[in-house]
């Protein structure tokens, strides 16, 4: 396929210029055109007055599959991811039954080859007991394993969709301290939200869902978390950033690059969290209810223009499908959720 005349976004810059993909991977790029087609079967697409981009990497999706194929497949959403320039994908384990065994991952990687349109990759999930399902995954700190397909270990410490959840401090640190890779954590902490849940008993305002899991409930586990990666020098990412002062204690702990032996922490933030607060929340009611809840203009602020912005190393699109019928007809005392080594045809792996 020859692309010409393309607005084409490059790492350094931006021109206008040409590109030639032979067997699936681009050999040429030349600003200003010219290229020649490779061979008479080439395909040529004029981009005049268009822009061309990299294939971008969703790095957390919930695509329902196995188990919730009316919501969601990994058929329809690639399709979906491919549609909007998405071309990689990493896919949660809260799914029916929650994928907590290597075992389990093969069976979704099998799926995964015959229904994706894109590259992929999957987390496995972590429990307060599956330990050795997660050093068959990932490896051991001493003998690392790099399975393609597999991207690391969800931890969920704070309740949310689905049935998995650490945090009971004595199974973090054994996962922290004896597994390999990248862990990934969604950061709440679970106990204080048992101790606030009495606080909304009774309420059905939205405004009831983000006090209930507020700002010191994510700070709680975030600090909880780096503090073990700190302690057992592995790979942290702290997924869907949501609130200034989590933004705040992080800034100086993240870095795009990490030093071998060390703590390398990264994190992330989504679209809705930079875009809606309280106000949005108000007004479309549970459509926007999601775990971590949106919060309020001063943390969407903080993230979008302050500290919190610049240390953030991805912004998420963090597709994931709910119906809306059932989305409307919530309960806000519910819960429901609304770097990488190697990459071959169909899988990612970091």
């Amino acid at each position: 396929m020859l692309i010409r005349n393309a607005t084409m976004i490059l790492p350094e810059t931006t021109v206008i210029g040409d590109l030639l993909i032979v067997d699936g991977i681009i050999t040429t790029i030349l600003p200003g055109g010219g290229l020649q087609p490779h061979d008479s079967n080439t395909q040529i697409i004029d981009a005049s007055g268009l822009h061309l981009l990299p294939g971008l990497i969703d790095p957390q999706v919930h695509f329902r599959d196995p188990g919730q194929p009316e919501k969601e497949d990994l058929h329809s959403g690639s399709c979906a991811a491919a549609s909007g320039g998405i071309t990689s994908f990493l896919d949660m384990p809260n799914n029916v039954p929650s994928q907590t065994t290597l075992q389990s991952m093969h069976n979704k990687l099998e799926t995964a080859d015959n229904r994706c349109v894109t590259n992929y990759g999957f987390f496995i999930g972590a429990t307060e007991s599956n330990v050795e399902e997660l050093q068959k995954a990932v490896g051991t700190p001493e003998a690392p394993i790099a399975i393609p397909g597999i991207c690391g270990i969800k931890i969920f410490m704070g309740s949310s969709t689905g049935d998995l959840l650490v945090n009971e401090s004595n199974a973090l640190k054994t996962i922290f301290d004896n597994t390999a890779g990248l862990i990934a954590v969604h950061a709440e902490d679970e106990d204080r939200m048992i101790e606030r849940k009495k606080m909304i008993d009774g309420r059905t305002d939205m405004e009831a869902h983000a006090e209930w899991r507020d700002e010191e409930t994510a700070l709680i586990a975030t600090k909880r978390a780096v503090g073990y990666a700190q302690a057992s020098g592995h790979r942290l990412h702290i997924l869907h950033l949501t609130s200034g002062i989590e933004a705040d204690w992080l800034h100086g702990l993240t870095s795009l690059t990490g030093t071998d032996g060390e703590a390398h922490i990264t994190t992330e933030v989504l679209p809705q969290h930079l875009t809606f607060d309280e106000r949005d929340v108000a007004e479309r009611g549970t459509r926007l209810k999601m775990n971590p809840p949106i919060r309020y203009q001063f943390d969407k602020e903080t993230k979008r223009c302050g500290r919190g912005f610049m240390m953030t190393q991805s912004h998420v699109l963090q597709q994931i499908m709910h119906l809306i019928r059932l989305k409307i007809k919530q309960k806000v005392s519910q819960k429901h959720t609304v770097g990488c080594l190697e990459l071959k045809p169909h899988s990612l792996s970091c």
